[in-house]
């Protein structure tokens, strides 16, 4: 008799998840709010910096930032803000990938000294040596085997 009453419970709930499931995805993406962040992550800092512009702590880049702000108070959605600063500031604004990775290797190494980069590529010389002398190793080992 327990058994019966538990059946119409998981049923309900398995309905219930279906729902709430079905609601969460097709909520539209303009339901959330924008963020600086989420615009400033797509653009270039105008500073001398290497930095994406969601890293920059430099004046220029804060003057930006601001400015941002003031467009998602308004209203703006990141496509617009993303055209104005393109169309102010001219294609320098736009962020390229090579930008965003020259920006995260600089952001992780601008703090390095000099005994930080030596350890550094000691490190990948040592690894690719054990890497090369492993291939060595096997392709010889292989190589020099007795036919079967």
């Amino acid at each position: 008799m327990a058994e019966t009453r538990v059946e119409p419970f998981k049923r309900r709930h398995g309905l219930f998840m279906a729902l709430l499931l079905a609601v969460l995805v097709l909520l539209p993406t303009g339901a959330r709010a924008l963020t600086v962040g989420e615009v400033a992550r797509d653009l270039a800092c105008p500073c001398e910096c290497p930095l994406i512009l969601e890293d920059c702590n430099m004046t220029c880049g804060l003057d930006w930032k601001e400015e941002i702000g003031e467009m998602v108070k308004a209203g703006k959605t990141k496509q617009e803000i993303m055209d104005y600063f393109i169309a102010t500031y001219g294609e320098e604004a736009r962020l390229t990938m090579l930008q965003r990775i020259d920006g995260k290797i600089f952001q992780y190494t601008r703090g390095f000294g000099t005994t930080d980069w030596a350890m550094l590529w000691a490190g990948i010389a040592f690894w690719a040596l054990i890497f090369i002398g492993g291939i060595y190793y096997g392709v010889r080992r292989y190589v020099t085997r007795a036919p079967v």
